[in-house]
């Protein structure tokens, strides 16, 4: 039983520090392997199994607990919806099967997390799995900074292109001279919301290790991440992230904050207004209107902005026509490869569930967060909870905005670490120590 605890968890393990590097090194691979389509569907599939032999498992072994249940039920509500909406709007197979994983994999992903706790709750922890994040977001920053400075369609010699599903490089309004990074996440937005939990991380690091000697280390690294971050280029992946940091700040430091507010609260209003005043003064500036608006009166293409109220509010009238949903496949990114054309862009993840599975999916879906939510802020007083809570508003906001929750490694490392931190939450463990400061004492000076 020890060995099948240990495989599950170097399994879960491998499948956790691979997600972010999957676009790459799928596309990659399968120029030597062929089969680009096994690579791309081998991580779900591996993941349907993994979570059903965990959660299987804690069921024969009755290590289940009341919370637990409750996010098992969850999960099995949520994907028969998806297959009775599947089936009962007459779907193509194809799109709906592969949208219905997209949907559900985020409650897999969380139970894989708990469910590991839950069987080896000595030594698997969030601090682990921190680790093992913060080692990848390096990484995918490394070779985000390395596509920053070589030519742009480096990526085109790693097998990156449009006839294989990804494009080898981004630009705002398609602009040459303005490139965004995207290193191994699928998009530059993508790439922006992935790097909104290492970075909250880091600062609550930098924080808790001010004085000591890995303050330069963890400035090095957050500094890094927050290059690649602007180099995105995606105002909602950057907004998501301030709105992340500002959240982790009153939660460390709220009853400070509060008793500090009338200090505080004018400074940054005259901080704020005075940024807003300089996006005014400079509105016509050419990198302005691309950074900020991402259009200027030379665009081509359509209003960005524009566009995405189109979206919005075509989804919103469908919801009103099919508010029981108009099925799986029927909207967000899978439907745009649909044959028959009729896909729809929500750019907003709430809006997208709304369409395909309903408003009935929409308040599972709104219930399965808050209860995560929910369970983090009772263990709040651990600064890995803290993270969590801070990142998840921090990347809801931006879902508000795109298909954020779509993208397999932005799902994979949030739930599967929320997974771990509820469970510990649940069982009462020891708080993690990943962000205690082990100070040295400081030695008297001679007299």
């Amino acid at each position: 039983m020890n060995d099948f605890k240990k495989y599950l968890t170097w399994f879960v393990v491998a499948l956790f520090a691979y997600m972010p590097f999957h676009i790459f090194l799928s596309q990659w691979l399968s120029t030597f392997t062929g089969g680009l389509d096994i690579w791309k569907i081998a991580k779900d599939v591996v993941t349907a199994l993994l979570v059903s032999i965990l959660v299987i498992s804690v069921l024969l072994l009755k290590k289940y607990t009341r919370t637990y249940l409750l996010f098992v039920g969850f999960a099995v509500v949520f994907l028969l919806l998806h297959i009775g909406l599947l089936f009962g709007t007459n779907q193509p197979l194809d799109n709906g099967l592969l949208a219905t994983v997209y949907n559900n994999r985020l409650a897999w992903y969380f139970l894989i997390g708990y469910s590991l706790v839950l069987l080896a709750p000595k030594t698997v922890t969030s601090k682990k799995f921190i680790k093992i994040l913060l080692v990848a977001s390096t990484i995918v920053c490394l070779i985000g900074f390395a596509q920053w400075l070589l030519p742009k369609d480096i990526m085109t010699h790693f097998g990156y292109g449009v006839d294989r599903g990804t494009k080898p490089a981004f630009f705002i309004d398609d602009k040459p001279d303005l490139p965004r990074v995207m290193s191994t996440i699928r998009d530059p937005s993508s790439l922006g919301v992935f790097l909104i939990l290492p970075v909250t991380i880091l600062v609550g690091a930098l924080i808790s290790f001010w004085n000591t000697k890995r303050r330069q280390l963890i400035c090095g690294l957050l500094l890094l991440h927050l290059l690649v971050l602007f180099w995105t280029f995606s105002r909602s992946a950057l907004l998501g992230a301030v709105l992340a940091v500002g959240v982790l700040l009153v939660l460390r430091y709220g009853s400070l904050l509060k008793k500090h507010a009338s200090k505080i609260f004018v400074p940054a209003l005259i901080a704020l207004l005075i940024l807003v005043g300089l996006v005014y003064v400079l509105r016509d500036q050419y990198i302005v209107q691309n950074v900020v608006f991402h259009a200027d009166e030379s665009t081509t293409l359509e209003d960005p902005n524009e566009l995405r109220l189109k979206f919005m509010g075509e989804t919103i009238e469908g919801i009103g026509n099919e508010p029981e949903g108009h099925g799986p496949g029927t909207a967000g990114l899978v439907s745009i490869r649909s044959e028959s054309g009729q896909g729809l862009l929500t750019e907003n993840y709430y809006l997208q569930i709304a369409y395909e599975v309903g408003i009935i999916g929409l308040i599972l879906f709104l219930m399965f967060i808050s209860l995560i939510l929910f369970k983090l802020w009772k263990g709040r007083v651990s600064q890995t909870n803290q993270a969590l809570i801070a990142s998840l508003i921090g990347i809801s906001f931006t879902a508000l905005l795109f298909h954020t929750w779509s993208n397999e490694a932005i799902a994979a490392t949030w739930f599967v670490i929320a997974g771990v931190a509820v469970a510990a939450t649940d069982q009462e463990l020891p708080v993690d120590a990943f962000y205690k400061a082990k100070r040295q004492p400081r030695k008297r000076k001679a007299a």
